[in-house]
């Protein structure tokens, strides 16, 4: 089944429905979520504590349509720090109306989460993605300062280095957070042009909203 004929969103998207929707059709490709999404009813949304952001998922009819907001009619409300999300020891989220839709609750909370592969092998799709597009380095080299392990992508010797935790660098390469914002917090540490960065932060935004 299509993941994109299974998720649908509004016309004209803010980034959190965009964001969500990207997440559900990540999901999809897993054979189980796919199962679970095209099973689940209701809505739930999901709302920002730090910042006006929401989005609404509805499931029904074998699919998922996702609008911005929250809607009034949602059956579970999520609120979180949108902003920590990604972070190892992300704080707890608040739900509300789980304990009226535990089974609605929990299938949304493992499509949240869909399953990823190794930093190396979501590097080489992000790098599919990117590097076509004008600006973009040659040569990608990524290390991992848990392992050091790494990876080469495009032209050698590569003209850009990105150093990080196995975890940001699995949480970049699936479009669960910005190059730019990892940089300026000391998650991800760059070797490289101003360009390049300026360029792959777009890059990496770009993919975290669908890969458009």
């Amino acid at each position: 089944m299509s993941d994109v004929a299974v998720v649908t969103i509004e016309a004209d998207p803010s980034p959190m429905a965009l964001i969500l929707a990207a997440t559900l059709r990540r999901a999809a490709r897993t054979p189980k979520l796919a199962a679970s999404l095209t099973s689940a009813k209701g809505s739930v949304a999901l709302k920002s504590t730090v910042d006006p952001q929401a989005a609404t998922m509805r499931f029904g009819d074998g699919r998922a349509h996702v609008t911005s907001g929250v809607a009034a009619d949602a059956d579970v409300v999520i609120e979180v720090d949108v902003n920590r999300m990604s972070d190892p020891d992300a704080p707890k989220p608040k739900v509300s109306g789980a304990a009226r839709h535990p089974k609605l609750a929990l299938a949304v909370a493992k499509l949240l989460e869909p399953p990823h592969g190794s930093w190396q092998e979501e590097a080489r799709e992000f790098w599919v993605f990117a590097s076509s597009h004008p600006g973009c380095p040659l040569g990608l080299r990524v290390v991992s300062i848990d392992t050091g392990s790494e990876a080469t992508f495009g032209e050698a010797p590569p003209d850009y280095e990105l150093h990080g935790t196995d975890h940001a660098l699995v949480t970049l390469f699936t479009g669960g957070s910005v190059l730019g914002q990892e940089l300026l917090d000391g998650k991800l540490c760059a070797v490289g042009s101003l360009r390049h960065t300026a360029e792959l932060t777009g890059r990496s935004l770009a993919w975290m909203l669908g890969g458009q």
